[in-house]
């Protein structure tokens, strides 16, 4: 029974994956994960991209106030601030995967699967401007990054020890393979999650409407 129940659970994973990849292009299983532009594998590539969405304010405390609440009830800590500069950062988090229903730091089904079969996390960053007229505006961005690793080759049994260790032996293999030193483990930036960004927006506004009702 609990077979059954784990393949049907894989079968609607890769369908919901696949439904959503269907109109995206993928590079052949055989490229390193970070193939292709070698900027778009950090971070600050992606937060440099323009805001997809401004939350307006007329107070700059209560605008602040409301983007570190929004965040930390999303579950993610907050990792750096900077008043005067209007930065707030948060620490990066691995995300909420379909056995976790009680977190809610994904917005998304798509986000959810895909956390599901892979370690993904996700940085949220908050930058507050001031405009010309005196009013100031939040955007939220964040960067979400996979997790790579060597893989690991079990020959036998006997090694099954050995499937969540990593051995100078599997660094050293691909390093002959790709032919470049390779860190053992590392993660690199897949995009930006303009979902998580437009919902996040969308509570910081909510709490700003009940702070000025008050």
């Amino acid at each position: 029974m609990r077979t059954v129940v784990v393949q049907n659970l894989v079968l609607v994973i890769s369908a919901v994956l696949g439904g959503c990849a269907q109109n995206h292009i993928h590079p052949p299983a055989t490229q390193p994960a970070t193939a292709g532009e070698l900027k778009s594998a950090y971070t600050d590539y992606w937060f440099e991209q323009p805001a997809i969405i401004d939350v307006h304010a007329t107070h700059f405390d209560a605008l602040w106030n409301a983007c570190q609440e929004v965040a930390k009830s999303h579950g993610y800590l907050i990792d750096r601030t900077d008043y005067r500069e209007g930065l707030l950062y948060t620490q990066s988090l691995v995300s909420q995967s379909l056995f976790e229903p009680w977190r809610n730091d994904v917005a998304d089904g798509h986000s959810l699967a895909q956390s599901s079969v892979a370690t993904i996390r996700r940085t949220v960053r908050f930058i507050i401007h001031r405009e010309p007229d005196g009013t100031f505006i939040a955007q939220p961005k964040v960067v979400v990054e996979r997790y790579s690793s060597v893989e690991r080759r079990i020959t036998s049994a006997a090694q099954y020890h050995d499937i969540f260790s990593i051995r100078l032996l599997d660094v050293d293999r691909e390093r002959e393979f790709t032919g470049k030193d390779v860190p053992a483990e590392y993660w690199y930036a897949i995009g930006r999650d303009h979902t998580l960004e437009r919902e996040l927006a969308r509570e910081v506004e909510r709490r700003l409407q009940t702070v000025a009702r008050r």
